[in-house]
């Protein structure tokens, strides 16, 4: 499949920054006299407005590169649907295996954490507070910011660098990750203000940047070969509900040896089952085999 319009490949990158940072700036747009910090409800009820009105805006750029490849100057209804599919939305049943697949293979990476909860008789409760949402600060870690985020970051950027030509399949993958890892250095001043110090916010930041941007790389991946953002809004959840995995806990655990079984079995299983649980013949929304064509389209017009 040919393109029938053309782009310039930075053209991909520059929206790709300019959704990032409208964004993030969207958070700051209200005014704050009473410099209130950003956990309190007041501020987490405007900043839920700012991001809806950042993702109203999100997915404007992929749509205007599905019209200039495809349509030219007018879009039909068929074009419109293929918008869906680009940003993972289309199929009810694509959600759920989706959700399946990507949630399952997150879990199999946490194998580890999960059985230290489950020994220590905190895993059962963990998950039953977090799914009670009985306050905006829980909406806020486990609904609003995965959706928006995957939606954002994911949904919108990923395939908007292969429809602009900017990136191959393999880049987007690796790169689009990056504006997401980056967008969390806004915490910078509100870590240093709670730790007092520049050194600690930023060795935070680091980390936050690392583990950031390599779940990126996995929930990038589960979008692109399972068609369906609904998978990564999951595992982006529950990964909120676990936080980091504490591979310190694991070392002094009691029953050391069985939670570093665990460890092992679920990095295997996540390994091994990343390929075939992402199988596109499984997920009836997936787009893969059009992105591995536009990333041959694109490598060759590079090249």
């Amino acid at each position: 499949m040919g393109p029938k319009g053309s782009h310039h490949p930075m053209l991909g990158w520059g929206a790709c920054l300019a959704i990032a940072c409208t964004f993030v700036g969207s958070l700051y747009v209200w005014p704050n006299p009473r410099r209130l910090e950003r956990d309190h409800p007041g501020v987490i009820a405007r900043r839920f407005a700012s991001l809806s009105g950042a993702c109203a805006l999100a997915w404007v750029p992929l749509w205007c590169a599905l019209r200039v490849r495809e349509t030219g100057p007018e879009m039909p209804t068929s074009e419109g649907m293929s918008l869906l599919r680009a940003l993972g939305v289309a199929s009810p049943l694509g959600a759920v295996t989706s959700v399946a697949a990507t949630l399952g293979l997150a879990a199999a990476l946490f194998l580890g954490p999960l059985v230290a909860l489950a020994l220590d008789g905190e895993l059962v409760p963990r998950f039953a507070n977090a799914a009670r949402l009985d306050s905006i600060h829980k909406l806020r870690n486990l609904v609003v910011a995965p959706a928006s985020e995957e939606f954002a970051f994911r949904a919108c950027m990923a395939p908007l660098l292969l429809y602009t030509g900017a990136a191959t399949l393999r880049t987007a993958i690796l790169a689009s990750p990056l504006f997401f890892g980056v967008a969390h250095m806004h915490h910078f001043m509100d870590l240093r203000r709670r730790t007092g110090r520049t050194s600690a916010a930023l060795a935070a930041i680091a980390a936050q940047l690392v583990y950031t941007t390599v779940f990126g790389w996995f929930a990038t991946f589960a979008f692109m070969r399972t068609g369906h953002v609904f998978g990564p809004i999951a595992a982006h959840a529950f990964c909120n509900v676990m936080g980091p995995p504490d591979v310190t806990r694991a070392a002094g655990h009691p029953r050391r040896g069985i939670v570093c079984a665990a460890y092992a079995v679920g990095i295997t299983v996540f390994v091994c089952g990343l390929w075939p649980a992402t199988d596109p013949a499984r997920h009836p929304s997936s787009s893969w085999h059009a992105f591995v064509a536009i990333s041959r389209e694109t490598r060759e017009t590079h090249t």
